[in-house]
């Protein structure tokens, strides 16, 4: 297993916070893979809204977010996995009580 990389989730929450935490990146074809944690009252971005050039899946593993993709609301919560297409306009926003933790994958440009 010299070339497997083993990421325990459970251990890099904590600096998956404030930021997605990379934790894989591919230059071709284009990819990053990261965990996020977003936290009670906290919207991403914290203004306005973001795109990639690339599909964006995320899984929510616990707690619960409204996702809003082209003016259009969603509350996702835990064993849920989200794709958002390229070049969509969307935001996320943690209205709930307990942090959300996620697994992310944009898959071509970021």
């Amino acid at each position: 297993m010299s070339d497997v990389t083993v990421h325990r989730l459970a251990d890099r929450w904590d600096e998956s916070r404030d930021s997605p935490l990379s934790l894989f990146e591919s230059v071709d074809p284009q990819a990053e893979v990261g965990s996020y944690v977003i936290d009670p009252g906290e919207r991403v971005p914290e203004t306005g809204t973001t795109r990639h050039d690339g599909d964006e899946t995320s899984i929510v593993l616990s707690g619960e977010i409204d996702l809003v993709v082209s003016g259009d609301r969603t509350t996702i919560g835990p064993e849920t996995m989200t794709v958002i297409p390229a070049g969509e306009d969307h935001y996320s926003e943690n209205t709930g009580d307990e942090p959300v933790r996620l697994v992310y994958a944009v898959l071509g440009g970021l």
